[in-house]
């Protein structure tokens, strides 16, 4: 199944941690493919997405498929941002342009295009679920109120009157429980989490974040989750009208991998991508094989490229051993999480490739002076 159909991360900090040139090669994780179409704007050279998950790669095809082939107009409808009764119909002018993999997967779920396929992932079904359970003591009336309300200290209110109370800590000890996610969810994602983690308080934490203290209007991802649905007027930057001609001009540059971080890399020449993009894939290998896959990244960086990576559940930055070569810009990347409109994560990781103190002992070894 698709388990993401929308990017839970951030672009924004992403880029500004990147800060892209015409000449990077970028390397991202598919997940739901909105962040890898929206790197297209600041005109990098390439960009692969890669997914482990076959399905996150067919869905990454139908979208690109649907920006080069529709208006901005058929496009939103088409995706789900807006009501739409004919997405059949345009799915078969559509599937022309995809694989026979991603077309076969399309044709068998096709249900799943008739509800617009940014609602069609097994995270926002979960979040479907949780909307529904909250409306049983959060009103939709109440829920608005607080997308009206811009000053921080007014929603603070808000959410001690009408938001924070028995029935919402019920609800994230229950919904939000450990349990309850892993009838959901992957078993390979709980494997490194610490066993006495709170699901409930931790999330629920990162909720009164987003409600009380980051911006409101613009958030999306909250609003989403809340709504299920967007403010037209904040849309994700992919699905943005200024940015849609130029997403569609660039679709060419990128190139969708199935398979796993490690392998992929280990087929990569040296120094030829410039920007890794991980998101949260390090939260589900072990720390060994966080450390391997590290020193592949090395390898394959180019001096000086950048990697951002997050941490949801699992914290993971890297090991002692290779602070030689990889350095952290934490101050940075904090400044860059305190905006983060994406609320649900703990941790944004930027770090930087040093490949000089190697590049300066190869040298030495090369040079080996004539003894006498």
């Amino acid at each position: 199944c698709v388990l993401y159909s929308q990017c839970w991360e951030d672009p924004q900090i992403d880029r500004e941690a990147f800060r892209i040139q015409k000449d990077d090669v970028i390397f991202s994780i598919t997940s739901g493919g909105c962040n890898l179409l929206n790197f297209l704007t600041d005109n990098p050279e390439s960009v692969i997405a890669l997914d482990l998950n076959p399905n996150q790669n067919h869905l990454l095809e139908l979208k690109i498929s649907a920006f080069r082939n529709l208006s901005y107009t058929d496009m939103l409808e088409f995706l789900g941002v807006r009501k739409c009764d004919n997405r059949k119909e345009i799915y078969m002018l559509l599937k022309t342009d995809l694989s026979l993999p991603a077309r076969c997967y399309w044709d068998k779920n096709i249900k799943k295009i008739e509800r617009g396929i940014i609602h069609c992932g097994r995270y926002e079904d979960y979040m479907g679920l949780l909307r529904k359970c909250l409306r049983l003591f959060v009103s939709k009336r109440t829920i608005i109120q607080f997308f009206d309300t811009e000053d921080n200290e007014a929603r603070k209110i808000l959410f001690e009157k009408k938001w924070n109370n028995r029935r919402w800590k019920i609800f994230t000890k229950v919904l939000l429980s450990r349990r309850t996610m892993s009838l959901l969810f992957d078993e390979a994602f709980f494997k490194y989490l610490e066993t006495d983690f709170s699901f409930g308080e931790h999330f629920a934490g990162k909720v009164k974040t987003a409600l009380t203290q980051l911006p409101i209007k613009e958030n999306y991802f909250l609003r989403y989750i809340l709504l299920g649905n967007y403010d037209e007027n904040y849309l994700p930057p992919y699905l943005r009208r200024e940015n849609f001609e130029l997403i569609r001009s660039r679709l060419d540059r990128i190139s969708i991998i199935t398979d796993n971080c490690y392998d992929f890399l280990k087929q990569q020449p040296d120094n030829s991508i410039t920007k890794f993009n991980f998101t949260n894939v390090f939260e589900w290998i072990s720390e060994e094989s966080f450390a391997d896959l590290l020193e592949e990244t090395i390898r394959v960086a180019k001096d000086s490229a950048v990697i951002t990576y997050r941490n949801l559940l699992v914290p993971r930055e890297h090991p002692e051993k290779l602070s030689g070569r990889i350095v952290s810009r934490k101050e940075f990347a904090q400044q860059l999480h305190d905006k983060d409109l994406s609320f649900i994560y703990d941790n944004y990781i930027v770090e930087v490739i040093d490949k000089k103190e190697k590049k300066c002992h190869t040298e030495l070894l090369k040079y080996q002076p004539e003894m006498s």
